[in-house]
């Protein structure tokens, strides 16, 4: 009789795996979200890395704000948080960043996501402080300012969207599965 010294720890990887394949799926629905061509065209996000990684961001932050009402949600949570942190690694040494400073590169996005998260939390109570935390995110320093309707139009998106995430069933997304609200064009 041959024993494997992996059969203890199969349950748990396979776990492991579960959860992350999952996150990635949900990951990849905020990604799929945050392309959509009316952030950039109408509402005055920059079509930019910069742009794009704000608005992947915002999306995987609705998810983030959905999964704390479920209480099972944890291990999800950050296996979400961490299909993101590897996601902005590869896509920040596909723009170049060297191996050398890629950590430092990737712990700082880290900080500022958090940052965000934070911010984008304290705004669903305080439409005042979400339009501060947009235009200082979202849209960034530029040289001509977001209109004030393109902000409104931002607020009103992501308060739809946590209206249509909180009608979700939890075991669907605890499955990986979720639907944004369409974006109106």
């Amino acid at each position: 009789m041959v024993f494997s010294l992996s059969w203890p720890f199969g349950a748990a990887a396979q776990a492991r795996r579960q959860v992350r394949d999952r996150a990635e799926s949900l990951y990849r629905s905020a990604v799929d979200q945050a392309r959509q061509p009316k952030f950039y065209r109408d509402l005055g996000i920059l079509d930019t890395p910069e742009g794009r990684f704000e608005m992947v961001a915002l999306h995987v932050w609705l998810l983030l704000h959905r999964l704390k009402t479920v209480p099972e949600a944890a291990d999800l949570s950050q296996a979400l948080h961490d299909v993101m942190m590897l996601d902005m690694d590869v896509s920040l040494r596909e723009l170049g960043i060297s191996d050398v400073v890629i950590g430092k590169r990737v712990k700082a996005v880290a900080k500022n996501f958090y940052g965000r998260l934070q911010a984008y939390d304290t705004g669903l109570a305080d439409p005042a402080a979400f339009a501060v935390a947009l235009r200082r995110n979202a849209y960034g320093p530029r040289a001509e300012a977001p209109t004030d309707a393109a902000v409104t139009a931002l607020i009103g998106y992501c308060q739809t969207q946590v209206a249509a995430l909180a009608a979700q069933d939890a075991a669907a997304l605890l499955g990986g599965r979720c639907a944004f609200a369409p974006i109106h064009e």
